[in-house]
Protein backbone atom coordinates (compact mmCIF):
# COMPACT_ATOMS: atom_id res chain seq x y z
CA UNK A 1 0.00 0.00 0.00
CA UNK A 2 1.37 2.94 -1.14
CA UNK A 3 2.14 5.74 1.42
CA UNK A 4 0.33 9.19 0.52
CA UNK A 5 1.66 12.59 1.25
CA UNK A 6 0.07 15.76 1.01
CA UNK A 7 1.96 19.12 -0.28
CA UNK A 8 2.06 22.54 1.16
CA UNK A 9 3.43 25.61 -0.76
CA UNK A 10 4.40 28.63 1.56
CA UNK A 11 5.04 32.07 -0.45
CA UNK A 12 6.91 34.99 1.12
CA UNK A 13 6.10 37.26 -1.46
CA UNK A 14 8.11 40.57 -2.11
CA UNK A 15 8.00 43.33 -4.69
CA UNK A 16 8.22 42.77 -8.07
CA UNK A 17 11.40 44.21 -8.95
CA UNK A 18 13.71 42.94 -5.92
CA UNK A 19 15.05 39.31 -5.76
CA UNK A 20 13.56 38.27 -2.00
CA UNK A 21 10.39 36.78 -3.12
CA UNK A 22 10.41 32.68 -1.95
CA UNK A 23 8.57 29.86 -1.91
CA UNK A 24 8.83 27.04 0.07
CA UNK A 25 7.62 23.09 -0.56
CA UNK A 26 6.76 21.02 2.12
CA UNK A 27 5.40 16.96 2.02
CA UNK A 28 3.47 15.71 5.13
CA UNK A 29 3.28 12.22 5.88
CA UNK A 30 0.03 11.65 8.10
CA UNK A 31 0.25 8.38 9.08
CA UNK A 32 3.59 9.06 10.38
CA UNK A 33 3.16 12.41 11.37
CA UNK A 34 6.11 13.47 9.56
CA UNK A 35 6.90 16.72 7.57
CA UNK A 36 9.99 16.51 5.00
CA UNK A 37 11.15 20.37 3.08
CA UNK A 38 11.61 19.48 -0.37
CA UNK A 39 12.72 21.84 -1.82
CA UNK A 40 13.29 25.94 -0.91
CA UNK A 41 12.96 28.20 -4.41
CA UNK A 42 14.29 31.50 -3.35
CA UNK A 43 15.56 34.95 -4.85
CA UNK A 44 12.43 34.12 -7.60
CA UNK A 45 13.84 36.86 -10.26
CA UNK A 46 13.84 37.05 -14.08
CA UNK A 47 15.60 40.10 -15.45
CA UNK A 48 14.50 39.11 -18.83
CA UNK A 49 11.37 38.78 -18.45
CA UNK A 50 7.93 39.46 -16.27
CA UNK A 51 8.69 38.44 -12.76
CA UNK A 52 5.09 37.78 -11.87
CA UNK A 53 5.06 35.40 -14.64
CA UNK A 54 8.01 33.70 -13.45
CA UNK A 55 6.58 33.41 -9.39
CA UNK A 56 3.88 32.03 -11.56
CA UNK A 57 5.30 29.32 -13.11
CA UNK A 58 7.25 27.92 -10.48
CA UNK A 59 4.25 28.14 -7.90
CA UNK A 60 2.45 25.84 -11.37
CA UNK A 61 5.63 23.91 -11.23
CA UNK A 62 5.54 22.76 -7.74
CA UNK A 63 1.96 22.03 -7.44
CA UNK A 64 1.85 19.67 -10.18
CA UNK A 65 0.27 16.36 -8.81
CA UNK A 66 -1.81 19.08 -6.28
CA UNK A 67 -0.67 20.93 -3.65
CA UNK A 68 -3.01 21.07 -0.50
CA UNK A 69 -2.65 24.17 0.02
CA UNK A 70 -0.30 27.78 -1.47
CA UNK A 71 -0.28 29.98 2.41
CA UNK A 72 0.88 33.10 1.70
CA UNK A 73 2.10 36.21 3.85
CA UNK A 74 0.36 38.94 2.97
CA UNK A 75 -2.90 40.46 2.43
CA UNK A 76 -5.48 38.86 -0.17
CA UNK A 77 -8.56 40.59 0.85
CA UNK A 78 -8.76 45.08 0.36
CA UNK A 79 -10.09 46.94 3.50
CA UNK A 80 -13.91 47.49 3.13
CA UNK A 81 -13.75 50.84 2.02
CA UNK A 82 -11.73 50.30 -0.70
CA UNK A 83 -14.40 47.83 -2.26
CA UNK A 84 -17.09 49.47 -1.02
CA UNK A 85 -19.92 50.57 -4.28
CA UNK A 86 -21.81 53.26 -2.47
CA UNK A 87 -22.55 56.64 -4.19
CA UNK A 88 -22.68 58.27 -0.60
CA UNK A 89 -19.94 57.33 2.51
CA UNK A 90 -21.71 58.38 5.52
CA UNK A 91 -18.13 58.14 7.42
CA UNK A 92 -17.06 55.13 9.66
CA UNK A 93 -18.86 56.23 12.31
CA UNK A 94 -22.04 55.70 10.70
CA UNK A 95 -21.62 53.09 8.13
CA UNK A 96 -24.07 50.44 7.94
CA UNK A 97 -21.70 48.34 6.34
CA UNK A 98 -21.34 44.83 7.94
CA UNK A 99 -17.72 45.02 7.92
CA UNK A 100 -17.24 48.42 8.71
CA UNK A 101 -20.20 48.25 11.74
CA UNK A 102 -18.22 45.14 12.85
CA UNK A 103 -15.23 46.76 13.29
CA UNK A 104 -16.90 50.12 15.29
CA UNK A 105 -18.64 48.00 17.98
CA UNK A 106 -15.30 45.64 18.08
CA UNK A 107 -13.44 48.46 18.72
CA UNK A 108 -15.82 50.12 21.53
CA UNK A 109 -16.58 47.22 23.43
CA UNK A 110 -12.13 46.96 23.71
CA UNK A 111 -12.05 50.30 24.99
CA UNK A 112 -14.80 49.72 27.34
CA UNK A 113 -13.49 46.34 28.32
CA UNK A 114 -10.57 47.97 29.38
CA UNK A 115 -11.46 51.00 30.78
CA UNK A 116 -9.51 54.35 31.24
CA UNK A 117 -6.31 52.88 30.54
CA UNK A 118 -7.34 51.84 27.28
CA UNK A 119 -5.79 54.02 24.46
CA UNK A 120 -8.29 55.06 22.11
CA UNK A 121 -7.90 54.33 18.14
CA UNK A 122 -10.14 55.12 15.39
CA UNK A 123 -11.02 52.72 13.11
CA UNK A 124 -10.02 53.15 9.20
CA UNK A 125 -11.37 50.90 7.34
CA UNK A 126 -9.78 52.38 4.19
CA UNK A 127 -6.55 51.05 5.16
CA UNK A 128 -7.09 48.26 7.73
CA UNK A 129 -9.62 45.05 7.98
CA UNK A 130 -11.59 43.28 10.63
CA UNK A 131 -8.76 41.01 11.45
CA UNK A 132 -6.05 43.42 11.98
CA UNK A 133 -8.15 44.93 14.64
CA UNK A 134 -8.96 41.36 16.03
CA UNK A 135 -5.52 40.15 16.56
CA UNK A 136 -4.49 43.29 17.95
CA UNK A 137 -6.94 42.76 20.80
CA UNK A 138 -7.62 39.50 20.96
CA UNK A 139 -3.90 37.60 19.96
CA UNK A 140 -1.12 39.57 20.41
CA UNK A 141 -1.99 41.02 23.92
CA UNK A 142 -2.41 38.02 25.01
CA UNK A 143 1.38 36.56 24.27
CA UNK A 144 4.53 37.05 26.11
CA UNK A 145 5.91 41.13 25.74
CA UNK A 146 9.26 39.80 24.45
CA UNK A 147 7.06 38.36 21.58
CA UNK A 148 4.91 40.84 21.09
CA UNK A 149 4.99 43.22 17.54
CA UNK A 150 3.04 45.84 15.35
CA UNK A 151 0.68 43.99 13.25
CA UNK A 152 0.46 45.68 9.81
CA UNK A 153 -2.21 47.46 8.44
CA UNK A 154 -3.12 45.97 4.86
CA UNK A 155 -2.84 49.38 3.54
CA UNK A 156 -0.05 50.66 5.73
CA UNK A 157 3.71 51.19 4.76
CA UNK A 158 5.66 48.56 2.77
CA UNK A 159 2.16 46.28 2.97
CA UNK A 160 0.49 48.38 0.58
CA UNK A 161 2.03 47.22 -2.91
CA UNK A 162 2.60 43.83 -1.67
CA UNK A 163 -1.22 43.32 -0.87
CA UNK A 164 -1.91 45.25 -4.49
CA UNK A 165 0.51 42.73 -5.89
CA UNK A 166 -1.03 39.07 -4.32
CA UNK A 167 -4.83 40.85 -5.42
CA UNK A 168 -3.09 41.14 -8.80
CA UNK A 169 -1.61 37.44 -8.80
CA UNK A 170 -4.60 35.56 -6.90
CA UNK A 171 -6.44 36.16 -10.30
CA UNK A 172 -3.67 33.84 -12.13
CA UNK A 173 -4.17 30.89 -8.88
CA UNK A 174 -7.42 30.55 -9.07
CA UNK A 175 -7.04 26.96 -8.51
CA UNK A 176 -5.22 27.12 -5.54
CA UNK A 177 -6.45 26.55 -1.90
CA UNK A 178 -5.43 30.11 -1.19
CA UNK A 179 -5.06 31.60 2.59
CA UNK A 180 -3.35 34.11 4.18
CA UNK A 181 -0.99 33.56 7.34
CA UNK A 182 1.60 35.90 9.35
CA UNK A 183 5.33 34.26 9.59
CA UNK A 184 6.18 36.70 12.61
CA UNK A 185 2.41 35.43 14.49
CA UNK A 186 3.37 32.18 14.06
CA UNK A 187 6.23 31.63 15.46
CA UNK A 188 5.63 34.20 18.52
CA UNK A 189 2.65 31.78 19.28
CA UNK A 190 5.03 28.20 18.41
CA UNK A 191 7.73 30.15 20.17
CA UNK A 192 5.51 29.43 23.13
CA UNK A 193 4.87 25.77 22.60
CA UNK A 194 8.93 24.86 22.02
CA UNK A 195 9.27 26.94 25.20
CA UNK A 196 12.13 28.87 23.27
CA UNK A 197 14.35 31.49 25.13
CA UNK A 198 13.18 35.11 24.71
CA UNK A 199 16.54 35.63 23.45
CA UNK A 200 15.83 33.68 20.31
CA UNK A 201 12.41 35.80 19.57
CA UNK A 202 13.98 39.47 20.36
CA UNK A 203 16.68 38.30 17.52
CA UNK A 204 15.77 35.89 14.85
CA UNK A 205 14.26 38.58 12.44
CA UNK A 206 17.41 40.33 12.36
CA UNK A 207 19.17 39.49 8.58
CA UNK A 208 22.78 38.20 10.20
CA UNK A 209 22.87 38.42 13.27
CA UNK A 210 19.54 36.08 13.40
CA UNK A 211 20.56 33.20 11.54
CA UNK A 212 21.79 31.41 14.61
CA UNK A 213 18.36 32.25 16.30
CA UNK A 214 16.72 30.98 13.06
CA UNK A 215 18.49 27.86 13.11
CA UNK A 216 17.70 26.93 16.52
CA UNK A 217 14.18 27.22 15.81
CA UNK A 218 14.21 24.67 13.02
CA UNK A 219 16.01 22.59 15.39
CA UNK A 220 13.31 22.75 17.96
CA UNK A 221 10.48 22.23 14.87
CA UNK A 222 12.03 19.47 14.04
CA UNK A 223 12.57 17.48 17.53
CA UNK A 224 8.83 18.75 18.51
CA UNK A 225 6.97 18.27 15.33
CA UNK A 226 8.84 15.41 12.73
CA UNK A 227 9.82 18.18 10.52
CA UNK A 228 12.72 16.85 8.60
CA UNK A 229 15.14 19.80 6.65
CA UNK A 230 18.50 18.36 5.16
CA UNK A 231 21.36 20.24 6.57
CA UNK A 232 21.95 21.99 3.06
CA UNK A 233 18.51 24.05 3.31
CA UNK A 234 18.94 24.38 6.95
CA UNK A 235 21.65 26.58 6.40
CA UNK A 236 19.72 28.30 3.58
CA UNK A 237 17.01 29.19 5.82
CA UNK A 238 19.09 30.11 8.44
CA UNK A 239 20.78 32.38 6.38
CA UNK A 240 17.68 33.89 4.38
CA UNK A 241 14.86 35.30 6.18
CA UNK A 242 12.47 35.42 3.63
CA UNK A 243 13.43 31.75 3.04
CA UNK A 244 12.92 31.43 6.67
CA UNK A 245 9.38 32.79 6.12
CA UNK A 246 8.11 31.22 3.42
CA UNK A 247 9.36 27.78 5.25
CA UNK A 248 7.24 28.96 8.23
CA UNK A 249 4.01 30.12 5.70
CA UNK A 250 3.99 26.43 4.47
CA UNK A 251 3.91 24.87 7.45
CA UNK A 252 1.40 26.93 8.69
CA UNK A 253 -0.36 26.00 5.49
CA UNK A 254 0.13 22.74 7.13
CA UNK A 255 -1.59 23.11 10.34
CA UNK A 256 -3.97 24.69 8.74
CA UNK A 257 -5.16 21.84 7.11
CA UNK A 258 -5.01 19.08 9.71
CA UNK A 259 -6.84 21.29 11.69
CA UNK A 260 -4.37 22.81 14.39
CA UNK A 261 -5.04 26.66 13.58
CA UNK A 262 -7.34 28.72 15.28
CA UNK A 263 -10.89 29.38 13.18
CA UNK A 264 -12.73 32.86 12.93
CA UNK A 265 -15.01 33.87 16.21
CA UNK A 266 -17.97 33.57 15.68
CA UNK A 267 -20.10 36.64 13.32
CA UNK A 268 -16.89 37.73 12.16
CA UNK A 269 -16.82 39.34 8.77
CA UNK A 270 -14.85 36.58 7.20
CA UNK A 271 -15.08 37.45 3.39
CA UNK A 272 -12.72 40.50 4.61
CA UNK A 273 -9.99 38.10 4.89
CA UNK A 274 -8.64 36.08 7.87
CA UNK A 275 -5.50 35.35 9.17
CA UNK A 276 -4.84 31.57 10.00
CA UNK A 277 -2.36 30.95 12.71
CA UNK A 278 -1.25 27.87 15.33
CA UNK A 279 -3.46 27.25 18.05
CA UNK A 280 -1.86 27.59 21.62
CA UNK A 281 -2.82 26.82 24.75
CA UNK A 282 -3.22 30.95 25.99
CA UNK A 283 -4.44 32.04 22.93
Amino acid sequence: MQNKSNRYLGLELAGARNQKTSLAVLEYYPREEKTFLLEICDKIFDEDSSNDQRLLDVIQEHSEGGAKVLAVNVPMELPPCITCSRSVCPLPTHCSVPAVKWMREFEKAGKRKGGAKKRCRDITPYTQRPVELFLRQQVLSKISAHAQFEIDETLGGSKAPLTARMNFLKRHLKKANLIEVSPKLSIALLSERLSLHKRVISSYRKLEEGAHARSEILEMLGKEYGVFIYEKDLRRLSQSLAAFDAFVCAYTGLLFDIGRCVKPPRGFPEKTGWVHYPMTVNV
